[in-house]
């Protein structure tokens, strides 16, 4: 069978010795109009270091409050970040340690007991620092529990910079007010620490009525005092 004679024009010289064009694959470490999501030159350290190394963690407990220690990968804390993946990996060189700084970002009790004021003004600042990221805490606690086998660092942090810390505060309060008379002797750190844990835990899953933290706060404190007062 005689072959159809081709009607597309020979390939000019040009065309027969210029390279095949590829589409550019996106460069992770640069945003759409090409500057870099993080600089290079970023010194170890220093303030700018610093301020990025905390926005990782920031972002990270954000999305393990949210997604859950399996869906907070590296790769998705750098997209909420606006950094690169490179710069998370710079900052933290696995998972588990951006998880365990991310932990840290929770709030201690630090401080809620300085001053003269009185009992309930002391008792709502506690329980007000913390409900202050009471949607952080409650899951980010579930998690700790669920991995506790696989990757006990995160209950270890838990414990370590947050629950521990708080239940320290609670008891040199309780010393303190004990001496002075104003709750009863019979009071314990463990009391009070359980208390505020698990009002925490109430409100999350929304045992407690819904409202502004202030009036859930003032709705605590109600609960709390006549269980330590005389």
């Amino acid at each position: 069978m005689a072959r159809t004679p081709s009607t597309r024009p020979p390939a000019t010289a040009t065309e027969r010795t210029a390279p095949k064009t590829r589409a550019k694959k996106p460069d992770p470490e640069r945003f759409p109009s090409g500057r870099r999501r993080s600089p290079l030159g970023v010194r170890e350290g220093g303030e700018a270091w610093e301020q990025i190394h905390v926005q990782l963690a920031r972002e990270a407990l954000r999305l393990l409050a949210e997604l859950g220690y399996a869906g907070m990968g590296m790769d998705e804390v750098a997209v909420a970040a606006g950094a690169s993946t490179r710069t998370v990996y710079r900052h933290y060189p696995t998972k588990v340690d951006l998880a365990v700084a991310a932990i840290e970002q929770l709030p201690t009790m630090a401080g809620w007991t300085d001053g003269d004021d009185a009992l309930e003004e002391r008792v709502s600042r506690a329980i007000s620092i913390g409900a202050a990221h009471h949607e952080y805490l409650v899951p980010v606690l579930a998690n700790a529990i669920v991995y506790r086998n696989t990757v006990p660092e995160l209950l270890e942090a838990i414990r370590d910079h947050v629950l521990a810390p708080r239940r320290a505060v609670i008891a040199a309060y309780v010393t303190r007010d004990k001496a002075a008379g104003v709750i009863r002797e019979d009071v314990s750190a463990e009391v009070v620490s359980a208390f505020i844990t698990g009002e925490l835990v109430e409100s999350f899953v929304g045992l407690q009525p819904l409202g502004s933290v202030d009036a859930r706060v003032k709705a605590a404190v109600r609960r709390l005092l006549p269980l330590i007062t005389p």
